[in-house]
């Protein structure tokens, strides 16, 4: 990837020098790119540097580069960042403090922005070997926190000190445009028509469901998009270019997708199903209604098989040149899979 190059990290070093007051130049060590996201391209490292008073110096940092093209393509710096900031600014949801913002793409190719780096562990819910996950005791920890965060998510208020997010035309409505925003993205995605993913829009639209209730949504809120403390305590939320104001059984209903457990039957490979849901309820006051689930599982099956298509039409197009992205296209047949297994369970097929 580009934004690695040594070339990159020299011009990076430049572009840290005067905003860290250092005399001399800044040195860039353990440069690390993060393959947790599939979207935006994360960087850790450290920086050394003198200050103006002869003593060195050294910080670690996190940049969010914008990627040329992709997975969710167009993208909206200053829209993330701001929320970013306003979700820094409330405390109460864990995210790296913010340094910079640049929207001059000379120095990384890209505009980006520049975090404290925070330390921790991002669980992988595929590997066996994952030191939280393949313990039970940490894992349910996790859980716990892990539903508090998101339950933490869908508390903040969503009044006019929110950035301007999207938000659907009332609270009733927010099922099918988010179906009519999905199916668009899979019908722009899709070599030929599907007739599964037909099937499943259709039985969407005859039968609608809601919460009736509007909140902040995290979009893709999932055991990968999380960092933990060595405590399995949440202290790092990353990833928010799909947040919206919407339904808050629709962040639930992602996060309990089979795609986000590997073969584990825990929601999240973390919570059986009915400890989840007892702990958000507790926590936000919401019973989910198992119809409103159902309709926003199915969501979340076409929102998955849209992006999925997505990452490979922009891979296959050269408009990307991330391996990943091709491969996501080899799990539309696993999500297709997922998805009639779900319509069956509903009796929809």
């Amino acid at each position: 990837m580009a934004a690695a190059s040594p070339d990159h990290q020299r011009a990076l070093a430049r572009w840290l020098g005067p905003r860290l007051g250092a005399e001399g130049p800044v040195t860039i060590e353990q440069w690390r790119r993060h393959a947790e996201g599939f979207s935006w391209q994360t960087f850790t490292f450290s920086a050394q540097w003198e200050d103006a008073g002869g003593q060195r110096r050294s910080r670690g940092f996190a940049v969010r580069r914008e990627p040329e093209d992709g997975l969710l393509a167009p993208y909206d710096i200053e829209g993330q960042y701001a929320l970013h900031e306003h979700l820094e600014k409330c405390g109460s949801i864990p995210v790296p403090p913010l340094l910079w913002l640049e929207r001059d793409p000379r120095a990384l190719g890209m505009p980006f922005y520049v975090m404290e780096r925070v330390d921790g562990h991002v669980p992988v819910p595929w590997d066996p070997a994952d030191p939280v996950l393949s313990s039970e005791r940490s894992r349910r920890i996790l859980g716990l926190s892990f539903v508090d965060v998101l339950a933490g998510i869908h508390s903040m208020p969503i009044d006019g000190s929110l950035p301007p997010l999207a938000r659907p035309s009332r609270p009733q409505r927010a099922g099918l445009e988010a179906l009519e925003l999905w199916y668009s993205a899979y019908e722009r995605a899709a070599r030929s028509r599907l007739p599964l993913v037909e099937a499943a829009a259709s039985w969407l639209r005859r039968n609608p469901h809601s919460s009736g209730c509007l909140c902040l949504c995290h979009g893709d809120y999932r055991v990968g998009n999380v960092m933990v403390d060595q405590t399995m305590q949440i202290n790092a939320v990353f990833d928010w270019e799909l947040a919206h104001i919407g339904d808050p059984v629709s962040d639930i209903a992602w996060a309990a997708l089979r795609l986000f457990r590997g073969r584990s039957p825990r929601w999240s490979h973390l919570l059986e199903e009915s400890e989840f849901l007892a702990r958000y309820r507790e926590r936000t006051g919401i019973l989910v209604d198992r119809q409103v689930l159902a309709f926003w599982t199915t969501v979340s099956c076409l929102k998955a098989i849209a992006n999925h298509l997505r990452a490979a039409q922009a891979f296959e197009q050269g408009r990307a040149g991330d391996l990943r992205l091709a491969a996501m296209g080899h799990q539309v047949v696993f999500l297709l899979r997922l998805l009639r297994e779900h319509l069956h369970e509903q009796r929809a097929l």
